[in-house]
């Protein structure tokens, strides 16, 4: 049922400024909050005679037991969208009749949202499953766009691991990844999206997350939205709202990554997360049972690439380029990696040794 324009008036203007929240607004007005947001602008430039509604609505279109029947299949199926809710109940109208009706009976995709995060999902037991993601960059005043990535046990939200980056490549994620079992073991599953650096196809000398876990017999469950990542979203928030402002101005990688440290074993130790009754994260985590040292590590985890040596006794390995002693231009080379430690060799020997550039 469509508000008095004097009521939707009085609504709107309450929003705009700010005694009525975008929810509450368009709970009011019976109306989406895409559909609110258009008022507004309407509301802005026209006044009260922007907010007439001059659309038709088809609503007369459907009778009664039709509206029943498309409630119906909705709380079945809430998922549904209203084309496809249309399309199945061969209706005779558009689908935003099917969209407004649903919104008229408080059926939107922000309520459902809503329902369903109340029924969240926990691991049992710590190291059951962790989850791992790539935050979106963050632009730094002297530094540029950084990005954070990070492993997260789901069970307790203890973080092991979590580096800034001045790029998302394959070998950050794989860095990220490798310090954390080296400090908290392995996992029993991993949760990640379906990202090139998480699921890159093998190649001849390329080193795969994919087969790596199963190396470690770590099963992969791959997220097909930033929904089923909630744990590690919600924890990108965190660091946006309390970390990022503090740092901003920050000069080097080195002090970005040094306070983040501190910043993260206060977040792991000290923080009281309202999750868990004013626990820390630290007091429901313990450290997985399955452990390899960083000499077991590096060798299961060695990753192995070819490389021509350039005219410039140069090579290039993940966007970075990394000098080579004289005497190898013109050279194919291995370049085998250890953890973070490179290793150039040729003739069946090591000819030098250098760190990984991340």
């Amino acid at each position: 049922m469509k508000r008095p324009i004097a009521d939707r008036e009085q609504i709107v203007s309450a929003f705009v400024k700010k005694e009525l929240g975008k929810e509450q607004a368009a709970h009011l007005l019976g109306c989406t909050k895409r559909t609110l947001e258009t008022y507004v602008k309407q509301f802005v430039v026209y006044k009260t005679s922007g907010l007439i509604d001059h659309r038709k609505s088809n609503n007369r279109k459907l009778s009664d037991s039709q509206k029943m029947m498309v409630i119906q299949l909705k709380r079945t199926d809430p998922w549904r969208s209203p084309r496809n809710i249309r399309d199945h109940l061969a209706l005779p109208v558009t689908g935003m009749t099917i969209r407004r009706l649903l919104a008229a009976n408080g059926m939107t995709r922000e309520n459902l949202k809503r329902v369903k995060a109340i029924q969240r999902f926990e691991a049992e037991h710590p190291n059951d499953l962790w989850q791992t993601d790539i935050m979106g960059k963050i632009t730094f005043k002297h530094l540029g766009d950084l990005y954070l990535i990070a492993t997260l046990d789901d069970h307790s939200r203890f973080v092991p691991y979590g580096r800034w980056f001045k790029t998302q490549g394959k070998m950050n994620v794989f860095s990220v990844w490798y310090q954390s079992l080296s400090s908290c073991g392995i996992p029993t599953k991993m949760l990640q999206d379906e990202g090139s650096q998480y699921k890159a196809r093998a190649r001849f000398g390329l080193a795969d997350y994919q087969w790596y876990a199963a190396q470690m017999k770590v099963e992969l469950i791959w997220a097909p939205t930033a929904q089923c990542k909630g744990k590690i979203e919600r924890f990108w928030k965190f660091v946006q709202r309390d970390f990022v402002p503090g740092v901003l101005d920050a000069r080097t990688m080195d002090e970005v990554n040094g306070t983040w440290r501190n910043w993260l074993a206060w977040y792991n130790y000290k923080f009281k997360s309202p999750y868990f009754d004013n626990e820390t994260h630290a007091a429901r985590y313990r450290t997985s049972a399955r452990r390899l040292s960083r000499v077991e590590l590096e060798t299961l985890l060695t990753i192995e690439e070819r490389r021509k040596v350039t005219r410039e006794s140069t090579i290039s390995l993940y966007g970075k380029h990394y000098y080579i002693p004289p005497g190898y231009i013109g050279c194919r080379i291995w370049i085998r990696i250890k953890g973070e430690k490179l290793f150039m060799i040729a003739n069946g020997r090591v000819f030098w040794k250098t760190r990984l550039r991340l």
